[in-house]
């Protein structure tokens, strides 16, 4: 039997030798026959001439012996039940398997030592995590398909995955509002690549930023947003520090005119900078509906009738004006443009944190869910009285 195996042994070398690529064959025997002989062989793939390993392949084999027509012995023909695995962390699950090093059914993952998987795992078995290696596993995660994949899978995990996303753009937010604030921070080099990171802050309507920046002759658009249906919504960038962003254009300068020191209403208009930013703009929507159908057969983008937001100044910058002068001022220019929005900095990082703002349910009201008032009171006051009187007046 013995010289039988090593006759096995030696076809089975022989064998795989006769493929490109292989240096090495270490073989040995499983199920001895009598019929149908067994055999697993670990290969080592590399270049003969240099003695480079480049992978290492485990296979099994079920070998059909016959008698041989000469001389004794058995030949052997190769049947076609087979297996294999590669490469070095499924050649290395088989051997723990073999060594008995695991103990429970399932999938494993081979983790290398040396690596971050592995210094979490060792935190882990110290302990529990600390903030910093919580946010380095988020970090392996949103590197690795199949964890992504489990998180999503799982309640608490999607939890977790939420409140890592929501912690990135607060601090997105907040370098942003440092960035504006900061009267040297430029349009160009400071507040656009932060805004490119950034398109979420527009809200869900819409999905991305168009990779093209230029879709006609001269024109370099800054954000281009597109919409789930293929539409474009183009976002101007300019600079923050806007001490003209609004502006009295008649009356007095010495509000404090009338009876009693009383401050006049005087009439506000946007400055020259954000109206030359809106002119700009109207001349990107121009040429872009001249070449609609063009970008639309070239880029798959219909421009038809797009619309733009022209971001502009912030309040912090404006002297003699307040806040609400300033929003109401650019929310009357608004009303009489029908495809140009102009915003500030304040406004557009408000809006977003807002959205990040999430409320539980009850929050003001008792343990019960009650906030105090009875079930038939208003909550906006006393309902108004009926418009017509029991009476008739006439």
């Amino acid at each position: 039997m013995a010289r039988v195996e090593k006759e096995l042994l030696v076809k089975v070398t022989q064998h795989y030798e006769s493929q490109r690529g292989i240096m090495q064959v270490h073989s040995v025997t499983v199920h001895p026959g009598p019929t149908a002989w067994k055999t697993v062989s670990l290969l080592t793939f590399g270049d003969a001439a240099t003695g480079e390993i480049k992978g290492h392949e485990f296979r099994a084999q079920t070998w059909r012996a016959k008698s041989a027509s000469e001389g004794g012995g058995y030949d052997f023909d190769k049947t076609d039940y087979h297996w294999h695995c590669e490469g070095p962390e499924e050649v290395e699950a088989i051997r723990m398997l073999l060594n008995g090093e695991f103990t429970d059914a399932g999938k494993f993952k081979i983790v290398p030592v040396g690596s971050e998987s592995a210094a979490l795992l060792d935190q882990l078995a110290r302990g529990p995590l600390g903030a910093a290696e919580a946010v380095t596993l988020m970090e392996i995660a949103g590197s690795e398909p199949d964890l992504v994949t489990a998180l999503a899978s799982s309640p608490k995990g999607v939890l977790v995955a939420e409140a890592v996303e929501l912690e990135r753009r607060r601090q997105q937010l907040a370098n942003l509002q440092k960035v504006v604030e900061d009267p040297s921070s430029s349009e160009r080099d400071d507040i656009h690549p932060l805004i490119k990171t950034m398109t979420w802050m527009f809200g869900g309507d819409y999905v991305g930023e168009a990779r093209r920046k230029s879709l006609t002759s001269g024109d370099v658009l800054d954000v281009p947003l597109l919409r789930p249906d293929g539409t474009l919504h183009i976002v101007e960038l300019k600079g923050a520090n806007i001490p003209k962003l609004v502006e009295q254009y008649r009356g007095a300068k010495d509000r404090t005119v009338g009876v009693e020191d009383l401050a006049e209403s005087v009439p506000l208009v946007v400055g020259v900078d954000a109206n030359r930013a809106v002119g700009q703009v109207m001349g990107y929507l121009t040429h872009l509906d001249e070449s609609r159908d063009t970008i639309l057969n070239r880029f798959k983008i219909d421009v038809r009738r797009a619309s733009a937001t022209v971001l502009i100044g912030h309040p912090s910058f404006v002297d003699g004006y307040s806040r609400e002068e300033i929003d109401e001022t650019i929310r009357v220019f608004n009303s009489h443009h029908a495809r140009i929005q102009l915003r500030h900095y304040a406004d557009v990082i408000e809006s977003a944190e807002r959205a990040l703002t999430f409320s539980a349910d009850g929050d003001e009201g008792d343990e019960d869910g009650d906030d105090g008032a009875g079930p038939d009171s208003e909550p906006w006051g006393p309902p108004d009285p009926p418009y017509w009187p029991d009476d008739a007046p006439f």
